[in-house]
Parts: structure tokens; C-alpha cells; sequence
């Protein structure tokens, strides 16, 4: 009996360590059954070169409100050191106007440009309008999932297997209120270090 409850205690306790944080501070990795609540502005993960996903609190873009919700991401192969909390989005050439990329109808949202000149921009509006999936509520938010199958690169859709580095780099940014300039909170900065 002891062993059990000492089972059971160490399986709740596992899951309690493995459970998803939600808030407006952080974003969440998730592969497989591996879960990483990311809260530092800049962090390193690692992980297999397979499938991830990236979530993160937001609201739905109400283009008829003017209320224009939207993640945007910088995907590269090597890390972008600069300043960012107090800079205006329009200052910052990853991210001013005209630099998102356009969803061609052939390429798929969970692939994205790996590119130094332009951004993805990660939107929800309906189940039949969106880059991103809702997967549920917490508190006034909506959690949106952005999954990552592998980049776009070469003027192809590559997995992570076949991607030509061990690294990726996402500058992830949300402006939650949005006022256009970065603050605390609304951005990080993610290495994803694949292991071989």
C-alpha cells in the first residue's frame, strides 16, 4: 500500500511540475509531453527536431472593432541580440509596417519563413481566418497555439529533420494592449537548440 501511495504521489507531483502556466508574462513550449513555461525574455530549449508549439495569451483580431490582436514572429537561424521593451514596433525593421510576411496559398502556416527581413504575423479571427489555433480560455484571454512543423526555406516547406541547423531562432511579440510599443512581458526572445 505504501508503494502506492508513494506512486501516486510522485505521479501527481510530476504532473503538477509538468502543468502549463498561463499568463500574460510568459509563453508556453510544448512537444510531445515535454512543457516549458517560459517567463525570461531571453531562453534557451532544447528539444527534438520535431513538431513544437508555441502558446500564448491574446484576444481575437476584431478587424470591424479596429482591435488588431496579432503575434508576430521573427524566425531565423541565428540569434537577434537587441534591445527591445520600450521600443515603438514601427521602429524595429522586423517589424514595421510592411515587413509581415503574406501566407502564399500553397505554403503552410505551421512552416515559416526563416528570414532576417520580415516577420510572421499570427492572427485569429475564426476557425475559417486564422494562422493560429484557439485551444481555450484563461480568465479574459484566449490561449492560441502556433504550431511550428519545420521552416520554410530554400522555396520549400523542410521538417525539422531535414532543416541544415541545429538551431532556430523565434523573437516572439505580443502587444497585448495594443499600444505599438514593447513592453514587460510581451516579448521573448526563444533559442530552440535541436539535439541530435
Amino acid at each position: 500500500m505504501k508503494k502506492i501511495t508513494l506512486l501516486v504521489t510522485l505521479f501527481t507531483f510530476t504532473n503538477l511540475l509538468q502543468a502549463q502556466e498561463y499568463s500574460t508574462d510568459n509563453v508556453v513550449i510544448k512537444q510531445g509531453n515535454q512543457i516549458f513555461n517560459v517567463y525570461d525574455t531571453d531562453q534557451t530549449i532544447t528539444l527534438q527536431p520535431e513538431t513544437f508549439s508555441i502558446q500564448y495569451l491574446n484576444k481575437p483580431y476584431q478587424e470591424k472593432k479596429n482591435l488588431f490582436y496579432a503575434a508576430r514572429a521573427l524566425v531565423t537561424d541565428h540569434k537577434i541580440d537587441i534591445e527591445l521593451e520600450g521600443q515603438s514596433l514601427e521602429e524595429i525593421p522586423y517589424f514595421e509596417p510592411g515587413t509581415g510576411f503574406a501566407i502564399e496559398n500553397n505554403l503552410k502556416e505551421n512552416y515559416p519563413m526563416l528570414s532576417d527581413e520580415g516577420h510572421q504575423y499570427l492572427y485569429y479571427v475564426s476557425n475559417k481566418d486564422k494562422r493560429v489555433e484557439n485551444i481555450g480560455k484563461s480568465g479574459e484571454w484566449d490561449i492560441y497555439e502556433w504550431t511550428l512543423g519545420g521552416i520554410y526555406q530554400y522555396d520549400a516547406e523542410m521538417d525539422w529533420r531535414g532543416y541544415d541547423s541545429d538551431e532556430v531562432n523565434i523573437l516572439f511579440i505580443v502587444d497585448r494592449n495594443l499600444n505599438g510599443i514593447i513592453e514587460q512581458g510581451e516579448h521573448h526572445n526563444l533559442q530552440i537548440i535541436f539535439k541530435q
